[in-house]
């Protein structure tokens, strides 16, 4: 045996060598440290597999304790995903889908709230409405279940039949709706002229996802052609988020290279996310209410702190965290928490939200919009100047 090759299998031998004290050093470390817990876990599953009623294979205890470590973080934005959970998740950022057409998500209260139903989908026409707290989908309680559960039960083959029992506060009482499903193409963005005569333009988009800034760009474009257009309301009410990046996009449409965000995981690490260059001069007014959250804040403090669009509306409801998705080998994902966010001027929002310059509250008992009026002025100021 020569020279080379004596030194090449010995160097082999050295690295399986180290790989395996390491690892015979973490498995020591891990029963010295938690050997109450570890005990506690080969208890558990010995007593399943010897005494449960329920028959489970060793892939499905596993399964389960992972999503049970996730739980023990106490954090209501991370979770396993199991397979079928991240498909439509991956599904729902691409922004086309069979189902019904509505955006939901958890109240305070934890409870599954519809945010809007798309116009034009199923859900819109059978009179669903922004509020409507989801209690039954086909039969089977909501209690326990999360918004992505309920998102998952709501999919399904276009022309299939969907039972939808919702409780409306507005009118005190449970409503029932049977829904045939379709193809949802969901546009995160409608645009419009509010007032030609003045040139008020107006936007509103109702979620984050990959094509929104692209759509969001379409629409200012549209509106700005032919100077028909010289102020615009952007509006961001009812709208839970979604796409980080999206958001940062989107900033960058009326923001020349300023800061959106900022970003700290938990070792102290930041990350500045800035405006690409160049932007669309024109005067902006943001529009919010409690349902803005997450990308929503992100997009409204950035065009707040840059002093660039003044908002109109109430305070917004405070998510000022950053979920990563992390692929798993069962096909499943890992949703968690990885970063806390601040506006450009440093403030932290979460659980606190972002306040507007103008504080408007609609009544529910009447149908004008006073926050939409109160911005369409502020707005008009703005031009003036």
């Amino acid at each position: 045996m020569n020279r080379e090759k004596k030194h090449w299998l010995r160097g082999i031998n050295i690295f399986f060598s180290t790989i395996g004290v390491i690892t015979v050093i973490s498995v020591i470390v891990l029963a010295v440290t938690s050997s109450t817990g570890l005990g506690t876990l080969f208890s558990v599953i010995g007593l399943i597999k010897a005494e449960s009623l329920y028959p489970i294979n060793m892939a499905q205890m596993l399964e389960g304790a992972g999503a049970g470590i996730v739980e023990a973080l106490d954090d209501p934005y991370s979770r396993y995903l199991d397979r079928q959970t991240y498909q439509d998740l991956k599904v729902k950022l691409e922004a086309k889908f069979g189902g019904i057409g509505v955006y939901v998500g958890q109240d305070s209260q934890g409870r599954i709230m519809i945010y809007s139903p798309i116009r034009g989908t199923p859900a819109y026409k059978v009179g669903v409405k922004h509020g409507d707290i989801i209690v039954r989908i086909n039969g089977e309680s909501m209690v326990k279940m999360t918004s992505d559960d309920a998102a998952q039960r709501m999919r399904g083959d276009p022309g299939t039949q969907l039972e939808l029992g919702v409780y409306r506060e507005s009118e005190g009482k449970e409503l029932n709706f049977t829904i045939v499903r379709e193809i949802i193409n969901v546009p995160s963005v409608e645009d419009k002229v509010l007032d030609p005569a003045v040139g008020i333009g107006y936007i509103s988009l109702n979620q984050f996802h990959a094509h929104s800034a692209n759509e969001v760009a379409t629409s200012v474009e549209k509106l700005i052609s032919g100077e028909q257009v010289k102020g615009i309301i952007l509006d961001l009410r009812d709208n839970g988020g979604g796409d980080f990046n999206a958001a940062v996009d989107i900033a960058g449409i009326f923001l020349d290279g300023d800061t959106v965000v900022s970003a700290a995981d938990g070792k102290g690490n930041e990350q500045v996310y800035k405006a690409s260059p160049g932007k669309v001069d024109i005067p902006l007014v943001v529009l919010v209410n409690h349902d803005s959250a997450s990308a929503s804040e992100i997009l409204a403090a950035a065009l707040q702190d840059n002093q660039r669009a003044q908002l109109v509306g109430v305070k917004t409801f405070g998510k000022g965290l950053v979920q990563t998705v992390f692929p798993l080998h069962d096909g499943g994902a890992l949703k968690l928490t990885t970063q806390k966010y601040f506006t450009p001027s440093g403030t932290d929002i979460n659980e606190v939200g972002i306040t507007p310059d103008y504080e408007v509250q609609n009544d529910p008992n009447n149908n004008q919009d006073l926050q939409l009026d109160k911005a369409v002025e502020v707005l008009k100021q703005r031009m003036q100047k």
